[in-house]
């Protein structure tokens, strides 16, 4: 004899009663994902060995793991970098760094150096 569940039909907006397999199958389910591969931090040489400590190592080092950026992010760095090689970077940018290089300039002179 097949059990019965009472469910919320979202089209309807009414509930029905559906076989106990059938809810089971509609309700979505959350991920599960397995444990990392140990390694030890490039940036600071810690030992990590699962995603608790690799969320902790990554908010003390202010850092994020590379596998949080998508395809089109790495796609729209590189057009900025050879843009920025091939001199069309934006006019702005070459006078900020000419400001910066001015600033550094003037630091030194102050300080003796």
């Amino acid at each position: 004899m097949p059990r019965w569940r009472q469910t919320l039909n979202p089209e309807t907006g009414k509930h029905e009663f559906v076989p106990v397999d059938d809810a089971a199958r509609a309700i979505e389910r959350g991920a599960i994902h397995g444990d990392i591969q140990s390694f030890v931090s490039p940036v600071d040489g810690t030992v990590i060995s699962d995603r608790k400590q690799l969320r902790e190592h990554n908010k003390r080092n202010n850092v994020v793991s590379a596998g949080e950026f998508t395809p089109e992010f790495y796609a729209r760095k590189a057009e900025e970098r050879a843009n920025f090689y091939q001199g069309k970077h934006a006019r702005n940018e070459k006078l900020k760094r000419k400001q910066e290089i001015y600033e550094n300039i003037m630091r030194l002179e102050r300080n003796g150096n």
